[in-house]
């Protein structure tokens, strides 16, 4: 697994870095690519206690909550997967059920009104939650996206990464915006 994201990670990754090609907010499928090649790059910054980690996973569920744009990216995920792990995007209509089977659950904006609840459900548990709602780290979230520059930028709360027994590297801390840290 880390041949191919050493083969292929690295340049998505140095692309989300770069901050990809700049996008115009209109442009709302290069945008949702762009997240979506963040979200496949967690996959190697983030590690999950045991049950999860992903050295032990043949599969592994990215899923959304609402309606997204991201639902159309699936294709980076789709062309990440390898013999030995496969990405898949799911639609997560209940996203009670989510801790069964999700490693990251990206929350839509049209979930807005409904993100404290979601939190709550999630809280403890192994599930990277990630949104582009606004203040969704000084929410309870874990990864933010943020526009900056017209381009996408990341806000990290630690505080619910460490409560769900899951780690976050320091390299992907480090090109954060805005670090909440316990």
């Amino acid at each position: 697994m880390l041949k191919h994201f050493a083969k292929y990670g690295l340049a998505l990754w140095l692309a989300c870095i770069a901050g990809f090609p700049q996008y115009s907010r209109a442009d709302d499928n290069k945008e949702y690519l762009v997240k979506a090649a963040f979200i496949y790059n967690f996959v190697k910054y983030v590690e999950w206690p045991d049950a999860k980690a992903i050295s032990k996973q043949s599969h592994i569920d990215i899923c959304v909550a609402g309606s997204s744009g991201l639902s159309g990216a699936g294709q980076v995920f789709k062309a990440a997967s390898t013999n030995k792990l496969s990405l898949s995007l799911v639609t997560e209509n209940n996203w009670h059920d989510a801790a069964s089977h999700c490693h990251i659950l990206f929350i839509s904006d049209s979930e807005e009104g409904k993100l404290p609840e979601i939190l709550a459900a999630l809280k403890g548990q192994p599930v990277l939650t990630v949104s582009d709602i606004d203040g969704f780290v000084d929410n309870g979230g874990m990864i933010g996206f943020v526009a900056s520059d017209n381009k996408i930028k990341l806000e990290v709360n630690t505080k619910p990464v460490h409560a769900a027994g899951m780690r976050i590297d320091a390299q992907l801390l480090e090109i954060a915006l805005k670090v909440i840290d316990r």
